[in-house]
């Protein structure tokens, strides 16, 4: 199946096939990030703006040192008031194209929409599933006694129904990672699926995917 096809059925809900796993675009964790991001542009850039008339023009005529330290300053709040409003910016984009911002796993195929960008890969090339992050705990005695994601997959396999159980089990076990990347074996290249939480937490992402992948290989 095409990757168009795959993404044409994942948007209907009502006809999506058994074992398939949908992660759409959550909208309001993107909008949190907005507003996130919105308080780090107006933070960075004002401070910036406080800050240049006290040490401009005085600090660059007192030495090297003085010169050195207005500049770091004045970069460090540049930098965190211009990032904030691009990433401000790409996020306002995501959240706009909400429909074609998903993320399809079948029994066969990994299939990615960000925007006009497309990524599919079958399972079958996909090896080394690496969520960045914070490692996980350790494993209480609670974690020892439940069933295992394999398992708990193989007995609900009912596209989206899949994914908020191991959502669930993952926020026990993981501390949230901050990205999600696997090697597609026909390039020898990274692929990078997420890098925030806006598809949801990149560990269940990761759990999911490396599960389909093991089972085709």
């Amino acid at each position: 199946m095409i990757a168009e096809e795959i993404l044409a059925r994942a948007r209907d809900s009502t006809d999506l096939p058994a074992g398939w796993v949908v992660f759409p675009l959550l909208r309001q964790k993107v909008i949190l990030g907005i507003v996130g991001w919105a308080l780090g542009m107006l933070l960075g850039l004002g401070l910036c703006g406080m800050v240049a008339p006290i040490v401009i023009p005085f600090n660059y005529e007192h030495g090297l040192f003085s010169a050195i330290f207005a500049t770091i300053l004045l970069g460090s709040f540049l930098f965190i008031g211009l990032g904030s409003a691009w990433t401000m910016i790409s996020d306002i984009y995501r959240l706009k194209t909400a429909s074609q911002q998903i993320i399809v796993i079948t029994p066969e195929d990994f299939v990615q929409q960000a925007g006009k960008k497309i990524t599919h890969v079958p399972l079958i090339n996909i090896r080394y599933v690496t969520a960045r992050g914070m490692p996980p705990p350790a494993h209480s005695e609670e974690d020892k006694q439940t069933p295992s994601i394999t398992k708990h997959a193989a007995s609900q396999t009912q596209g989206r129904g899949l994914a908020p159980a191991v959502i669930r089990l993952s926020r026990r076990r993981l501390r949230a990672p901050t990205s999600l990347a696997f090697l597609d074996t026909r390039t020898a290249k990274e692929v990078v699926l997420v890098n925030d939480m806006a598809h949801g937490d990149p560990a269940a992402i990761g759990t999911v995917l490396k599960q389909y992948a093991a089972s085709v290989q």
